[in-house]
């Protein structure tokens, strides 16, 4: 009789498998001290930093300009837009771009802010006030995630006013989104160069993390606003009577078409269907005409 050679040692116990340690990211808290700054930067996702590009409307300081240069420069953008001033070749901004030299030296320039985004494939503005009529205003850390989601096609942009009052109402209707700055006071003051460092640190630090999906390519900005233009136009010879004003009409149909982004298919689809009505109501009023002049004649 054969016995177990086990006998009096007790259940087999399985070997003890500890858990693998996973590499951390910047991120992660790690109680056993700080993160590596080089695990951040050695680590790009991609490029979509370099499609972000800061655009200043009419700044008014060149201490402004080459202290927001160096706030990019600070995290990972480069590309910088100025519209209608050429303040930035001042010697004063260059002063305070330390380090960012190259940016200043890029700086592209526009007449309009329409030109200027004509060929971004989506554009948040930034403004100080947290109600706008016919369009929602949400917070920075919510909006920069999803404009890197669209960089992965293409360029976008981010929009910052005036330093007296900030974008007109017209100027507002390039974004796809509206965005702002949560701060605890309720009469919120930033000077230009702090906004763009705050944002600019936002689009760094969402750059890391997961970013929305956005598998359709969108049409450039500039040929979205060209089917609004068409699409008022038509309503206007249809006879709609705008309210409360064109402006905020444009609004509010502006908002509903950049929800969805449109694709370059989705524009030309626009167009068709405005087309369509323009074609009826002229063939309608030719008709109209050759009536009256019958009703004339006879």
């Amino acid at each position: 009789m054969r016995h177990s050679t086990r006998a009096g040692r007790g259940p087999r116990q399985r070997p003890i498998q500890r858990p693998r340690q996973q590499k951390r990211t910047f991120h992660e808290a790690d109680h056993g001290g700080p993160p590596n700054p080089e695990d951040w930067w050695q680590n790009p996702r991609d490029n979509r930093l370099h499609n972000v590009a800061v655009i200043l409307v009419e700044p008014a300081r060149p201490e402004n300009v080459g202290a927001a240069a160096r706030a990019m420069k600070t995290m990972g953008l480069s590309r910088l837009i100025v519209v209608g001033a050429g303040v930035w070749r001042s010697g004063k901004a260059r002063a305070l771009a330390v380090g960012a030299g190259d940016i200043l030296e890029a700086v592209e320039e526009y007449a309009t802010l329409s030109e200027a985004v004509a060929q971004m494939k989506a554009v948040a503005v930034t403004t100080a006030r947290r109600r706008r009529r016919a369009r929602p205003v949400f917070p920075v850390e919510s909006t920069v995630p999803h404009l890197l989601g669209v960089a992965e096609h293409g360029p976008v942009g981010v929009v910052f006013g005036r330093e007296e009052w900030g974008l007109t109402g017209e100027e507002l209707l390039v974004g796809d989104w509206w965005m702002t700055i949560p701060m605890a006071t309720a009469y919120p003051s930033l000077n230009l160069a702090q906004s763009v460092m705050l944002v600019s640190r936002e689009l760094a630090r969402a750059a890391r993390g997961p970013l929305p999906r956005y598998p359709w390519e969108p049409a450039d900005r500039g040929e979205r606003v060209r089917v609004l233009d068409h699409a008022t136009r038509t309503m206007e010879q249809a006879g709609l009577i705008f309210r409360p004003d064109e402006t905020g009409f444009k609004s509010t149909l502006g908002r509903l078409m950049d929800r969805g982004l449109m694709e370059e298919q989705d524009v030309k689809v626009m167009h068709m269907v405005f087309h369509q009505m323009d074609t009826y109501m002229h063939r309608y009023r030719l008709q109209n005409e050759q009536t009256k002049q019958k009703d004339r004649d006879s």
